[in-house]
């Protein structure tokens, strides 16, 4: 069985993924476990299993983490890269947010994501990192199809014409708070867009993934490496 594991900053990241993986490695051949880390610093750190999907047959194992802020998701892929690559994990994945970094300091950032000490330079290989630019919500706003699931009135016009930009026709990755113009265009409606763990769940499930995949990969730069990443593993 093929082992991967995903850290990543936050809850969203973790729904999107654990879709993501679905799709494309097939839900009927894949067991995904998703963790959570809590504490540290100043209380014993734990690793809390969320929840877990098996199948009959796997073909995969998929592993996310989520590391609970932006900060930590290099800090935690350090600390387990090794043991995870001893139980047989073949890529370890760090996904997290540009935000609030301004891009400018992409390349900085990245660089220094990217480092590996000497001691894990076997390790260098299986590992990669995604930053979404400038966050995650960046590719909700891509995947414009998903908009009029949540209102038929969520057009392009009308949300340039509330708003002043049409997600229809921008650059999503040009947006610097993406979170947010997500939150306004579904106040357009009378709905909102927020971090609540349901409410992530909803929005995700109305994306159209076959969209995600055959499309919107021409245009995301950070999207098409984290599908890129998947593929290659598949």
């Amino acid at each position: 069985m093929k082992r991967i594991a995903f850290f990543v900053e936050g809850q969203t990241e973790q729904i999107f993924i654990n879709r993501l993986v679905r799709e494309i490695l097939g839900s009927a051949r894949v067991n995904i476990i998703q963790k959570q880390f809590r504490g540290g610093t100043n209380i014993p750190k734990q690793e809390i299993v969320r929840n877990s999907l098996f199948s009959r047959n796997p073909l995969y194992e998929v592993l996310i983490f989520d590391c609970g802020s932006d900060n930590r998701v290099k800090s935690e892929i350090l600390e387990n890269i090794s043991g995870l690559r001893s139980k047989g994990y073949e890529m370890i994945v760090g996904l997290r947010d540009l935000y609030p970094i301004p891009i400018e300091e992409l390349d900085r950032l990245e660089k220094g994501l990217r480092y590996l000490p000497r001691k894990l330079k076997d390790d260098m290989s299986h590992f990669d990192i995604v930053i979404a630019i400038h966050e995650i919500e960046a590719w909700f706003i891509a995947e414009t199809n998903h908009f009029k699931k949540i209102d038929k009135r969520l057009t392009g016009r009308f949300i340039r014409e509330k708003l002043g930009f049409d997600p229809y026709t921008i650059d999503p990755e040009s947006r610097v708070h993406p979170a947010k113009d997500l939150d306004n265009i579904y106040r357009l409606v009378g709905k909102s867009y927020t971090k609540k763990y349901n409410s992530t769940v909803k929005v995700v499930n109305k994306l159209d993934f076959n969209n995600i995949r055959y499309q919107l990969y021409h245009d995301v730069r950070s999207l098409n490496k984290l599908l890129k990443v998947i593929e290659d593993f598949k």
